[in-house]
């Protein structure tokens, strides 16, 4: 898994205003529809994960676990994140694309 890729993607996304990090943040953005994608960090309180995915399902939205949270925030130039949202259609399918391994 090119971990490298996806840190870097999900940089270039917050820079665009196309990632939002933040329990409360992405359940807004996931409430208004806004979001493609929902990233848990590895080690978020096995709670959170939970309550995402159970959030996230009646809308279709794809939850994955990825990183840790303080990979997560570094991406993001912020303290450690547990969740982070990607608004943007084909960057949320790229990140997803490499999470499961079908990319290089």
């Amino acid at each position: 898994m090119p971990a490298k890729n996806i840190v870097q993607l999900l940089g270039l996304g917050q820079r665009a205003g196309q990632v939002v990090s933040g329990n409360f943040v992405v359940r807004v953005k996931i409430r208004k529809r806004e979001t493609r994608l929902v990233i848990v960090a590895a080690d978020a309180a096995g709670q959170t994960a939970k309550d995402f995915q159970r959030f996230a399902r009646g809308t279709g939205i794809p939850v994955v676990v990825y990183g840790r949270k303080a990979e997560l925030g570094a991406a993001l130039g912020r303290p450690p994140r547990a969740v982070v949202a990607v608004l943007d259609e084909s960057l949320a399918a790229r990140i997803l694309k490499l999470i499961e391994g079908g990319e290089k």
